[in-house]
């Protein structure tokens, strides 16, 4: 039996949020997280962080998870959802891709580009039969408990029905392809945002190598079997180690 597949959230304030504190939701990962824990990955004070997590709390971006026996020891833990923004690739979503993907100093784990998935109705129904299996697998994935080995990784998956591809001469072919596949994506649901035969998901996860690697593996087992047919659909993902971004400007060292 597939997990539950997350809620989709697409408030304009939850946004608004995620894309604000993206390194404190990391921070704090699938948990159990302490306050303490989350203040010291991002060097800063812990009080500061425990108003920021309590904020994240009450728009439900965050839970509480025991982290011990006594009530003192609760930590915090992300509360599994697509966050989503009705528009193409915005800026800030271009400029993640091109630093994860053209100049990341790290080659993706695993990933793999599709070019010969049909039509736009053969695309919708593969990008259907997703919704249903692969993406609520992936989230219970990401969603396992953390480790002092996890690390922070890109997760990258796109699928359009209109993707000539184009093979840049200086770039790696995947690469190359993969790139393609997001341009397209992007460029159809800024066209038509209800569109159901593109589709754009970027991602951040902490989690074990381990994890990264069998997340992978449930992409290429979707993606793998799927029959070549005639048209211009195409699919493809990544995933890429990511190193932490400096603080925004603003933040403080200190309570």
């Amino acid at each position: 039996m597939s997990p539950p597949r997350p809620p989709m959230v697409a408030d304009e304030l939850t946004w608004e949020l995620v894309r604000d504190e993206w390194e404190l939701l990391l921070a704090v990962g699938s948990g159990p997280t302490s306050v303490a824990a989350a203040a010291a990955a991002l060097a800063l004070g812990a009080p500061a962080v425990g108003r920021r997590l309590a904020l994240l709390e009450r728009h439900g971006l965050m839970r509480r998870v025991p982290a011990g026996a006594g009530p003192e020891e609760l930590a915090y833990g992300l509360v599994p959802a697509f966050y989503e923004r009705r528009e193409g690739m915005s800026s800030y979503l271009r400029d993640l891709v091109l630093r994860r993907l053209q100049d990341g100093d790290a080659p993706p784990i695993p990933g793999l580009v599709r070019t010969d998935l049909g039509s736009a109705e053969a695309l919708a129904a593969v990008l259907a039969t997703a919704e249903e299996r692969l993406y609520p697998a992936v989230v219970d994935a990401a969603s396992r408990p953390e480790s002092d080995r996890s690390e922070r990784f890109s997760v990258f998956f796109a699928a359009a029905a209109d993707c000539p591809i184009v093979h840049a001469a200086d770039k790696d072919l995947f690469l190359s392809e993969l790139l393609c596949v997001l341009r397209a994506a992007a460029a159809q649901r800024t066209q038509d945002a209800e569109t159901r035969s593109a589709y754009l998901w970027i991602a951040e996860m902490r989690v074990d190598p381990e994890v990264a690697a069998d997340i992978g593996d449930l992409f290429e087992s979707f993606l793998t079997p799927l029959p070549a047919l005639p048209g211009q659909g195409a699919a493809g993902f990544a995933i890429v180690p990511s190193a932490r971004v400096a603080p925004r400007r603003g933040d403080v060292t200190d309570a």
